[in-house]
């Protein structure tokens, strides 16, 4: 019986601890182009008071584990939509590319068939992971917009990865700044 007690509390114990590697794992590098870019557009917007919203509670990861999403914000007056893409760098030759020619991008609206390909980005590394920071201009989020991210060698689309970072009715909320980001926005209002 002790002996059974003992397995049983040692099992736990590996649980806990690869439980606990593994939420690491997932949130590790949350950090890295993490932060909002401070556009001209989101600068202005940010000094007449205009809201930054974030549709950060979407599905965070794409439908084939090769990309999640984070750092998620809206600016409505700006119709300017920041998110950051973390993928490993084993995608790129999944999808066909490499490291040096990257990927595209694409907003894709599955209600109106729209799409913005509209975009700027700022690129990183850190270990196994590529991160993309991306800027789409000229959109615009509501709470009844269906849209995708999607993600594909440049120059070709034959091979992507798609991920829905936000679902017809689900709510907006706004999106805490932090004290890097105020300074960076132009200071408080």
């Amino acid at each position: 019986m002790k002996k059974a007690s003992f397995y049983i509390i040692l099992a736990l114990f590996l649980v806990a601890v690869i439980g606990i590697f593994i939420l690491a794992s997932i949130s590790e590098s949350q950090s890295v182009l993490g932060t909002i870019t401070p556009t001209d557009a989101a600068c202005e917007a940010y000094r007449s008071g205009g809201a930054l919203l974030t549709a950060e509670d979407g599905q965070g990861l794409s439908y084939d584990g090769y990309m999640r999403c984070y750092a998620i914000v809206y600016i409505p007056d700006a119709h300017e939509l920041q998110i950051t893409v973390k993928s490993n760098k084993s995608t790129y030759e999944r999808l066909g590319t490499t490291e040096e020619a990257g990927f595209d991008f694409m907003l894709y609206d599955t209600v109106t068939e729209e799409e913005n390909r509209n975009y700027t980005e700022e690129r990183a590394s850190e270990g196994r992971h590529c991160y993309y920071r991306l800027v789409f201009s000229d959109f615009e989020l509501t709470e009844e917009t269906d849209v995708e991210l999607i993600m594909f060698p440049k120059g070709k689309d034959d091979k992507y990865s798609y991920l829905k970072f936000h679902r017809a009715g689900e709510e907006l909320t706004e999106y805490e700044l932090s004290d890097e980001e105020v300074a960076a926005l132009g200071g408080k209002n």
